[in-house]
């Protein structure tokens, strides 16, 4: 999992920066930034824990462990990607505070693992 994400957050890191740079081409902006792209913690961990675990447990082969991570993975992309196209509506019908509860949650888990 490691190898594949660093390369995938790489990539994802480079894909916004190429977005943001077009976008100050395009308005005349100096001041505009990219996100950076970083990992999805909770799915990562539940993916490990609720997929990859129970997986290996039960069939003790890691060759087919991993075809199950990859298919479970290539399933949440086509799931995402059919769920981007709502991104709009969502905003509009679900306050902002809504929204970015999942964004504090995960930050008040990682603080308090963390010892922060």
């Amino acid at each position: 999992m490691v190898p594949g994400t660093a390369v995938g957050v790489f990539f994802g890191d480079l894909v916004y920066t190429w977005l943001a740079l077009r976008l100050a081409r395009k308005t005349g902006r100096s001041d505009v930034t990219a996100m950076p792209l970083g990992l999805d913690t909770p799915s990562t961990i539940g993916l490990a824990y609720a997929v990859l675990g129970p997986a290996y447990i039960a069939t003790r082969d890691p060759v087919l462990t991993w075809q199950i991570g990859m298919a479970t993975l290539f399933m949440i992309g086509v799931v995402k990607i059919a769920a981007s196209f709502f991104g709009g509506w969502v905003q509009r019908i679900i306050p902002t505070a809504g929204l970015l509860g999942s964004i504090a949650g995960s930050a008040c888990c990682c603080s308090v693992s963390c010892g922060d």
